[in-house]
């Protein structure tokens, strides 16, 4: 589920727009926000744990997905 702040189809080209996932963040489960930017970019933040990152942006089946890699392998 995601909360957001302005609807997606009213961005213009090269406009940034801002979502709330709450409980998305993978570290504290608290509310991550996302700035959707230029060419699909995207960064996000979590308010509680301070936790940033810079997820990948898919969209498929009507939503938007936010994907974060794995930064390395164990």
């Amino acid at each position: 589920m995601k909360a957001e702040r302005e609807p997606m189809e009213a961005a213009g080209a090269g406009e940034r727009r801002d979502i709330v996932l709450p409980g998305g963040c993978l570290l504290c489960d608290g509310d991550l926000e996302v700035r959707l930017g230029e060419r699909g970019h995207a960064a996000s933040f979590c308010p509680r744990c301070h936790w940033i990152s810079h997820p990948h942006m898919r969209r498929a089946d009507g939503a938007v997905h936010v994907i974060h890699p794995a930064g390395g392998i164990a």
